[in-house]
């Protein structure tokens, strides 16, 4: 057992592992050693990136998806099927990803705005905001003589206290200094997720055809529907690495969301092509 926990501290990750098996001991040692050895508890930090990574693998699947079920529906032929599928997954992922580089950038700049406006109010108004901030403290359970003896001791510290206060105040998390370049990644990942994620329900239409040329629509549109199935049960496992859900759990949820997007777009596209026989 001692192997195991040294194991837990020595590994950069110990604090997150020795909360996954609510191991109490190996936590208490790693911090202890951690504060010995002057080192940095890491976090998950590929959470930032989580957002873009599955909300853009869903929606590009989805959209992909849904474009097959209503071609399905509507009795298209594979040909149309893969032009509108191609041609509407890629210029989709670059208006996603050009969405999420701009509107992570503007947020990014609003908070900033946010703070320079509490910076202001710091400098000209001091007690005021050191008043707000031992009322919320004494709102949240602390005694309201120690609370003003803890927010008059980070009002020293003015950044310091200024990013206190955003959060406290506003909940808002100041950016980094390089928010831009991160507003850009999140683009990029935006983008290369729905990209990837989107072409999975066209390839069947692509390879099996190469392969078994035979084949119909039908049996096409069923490949894709399980290949469909599988990717996002895997991208609903992968999510539950950032959460405490349990990964089967994750799975089936996005599995049922994805598929009843698909039956949405499958039975409409039934409908619309009754009515078009209909006429």
């Amino acid at each position: 057992m001692e192997t195991e926990t040294s194991t837990l501290i020595v590994n950069g990750n110990g604090a997150r592992k020795a909360y996954d098996c609510e191991d109490t001991e190996a936590s208490r040692q790693f911090h202890d050693t951690r504060a010995t050895k002057e080192s940095e508890e890491t976090h998950q930090t590929e959470g930032g990136l989580l957002k873009p990574l599955i909300f853009g693998g869903l929606d590009g699947i989805l959209t992909s998806f849904a474009i097959v079920a209503g071609a399905a529906g509507g009795t298209l032929p594979t040909g149309v099927v893969l032009i509108l599928g191609f041609s509407n997954i890629f210029a989709d992922a670059l208006s996603m990803g050009v969405g999420e580089f701009l509107s992570s950038k503007a947020k990014n700049e609003w908070i900033l705005s946010e703070r320079k406006r509490e910076a202001w109010e710091m400098d000209n108004y001091p007690e005021g905001e050191i008043l707000e901030m031992i009322d919320i403290y004494e709102s949240r359970g602390m005694d309201r003589e120690d609370a003003a003896i803890v927010v008059k001791t980070m009002s020293k510290y003015k950044d310091f206290f200024v990013d206190v206060m955003m959060a406290e105040e506003l909940a808002l998390q100041v950016p980094a200094k390089d928010h831009t370049k991160e507003s850009l990644k999140e683009g990029i990942i935006m983008f290369l997720s729905f990209a990837f994620f989107g072409t999975f329900p066209l390839l069947g239409y692509v390879i099996i055809p190469t392969s078994f040329p035979h084949l119909g629509p039908e049996v096409l549109f069923r490949c894709a529907c399980a290949v469909t199935g599988v990717v996002l049960f895997i991208m609903g496992c992968v999510k539950s690495r950032f959460s405490n859900s349990h990964w089967i759990i994750c799975g089936l949820e996005t599995l049922l969301l994805g598929g009843t997007c698909a039956t949405v777009a499958y039975t409409i596209g039934q409908l619309v092509d009754g009515l078009i026989d209909q006429k």
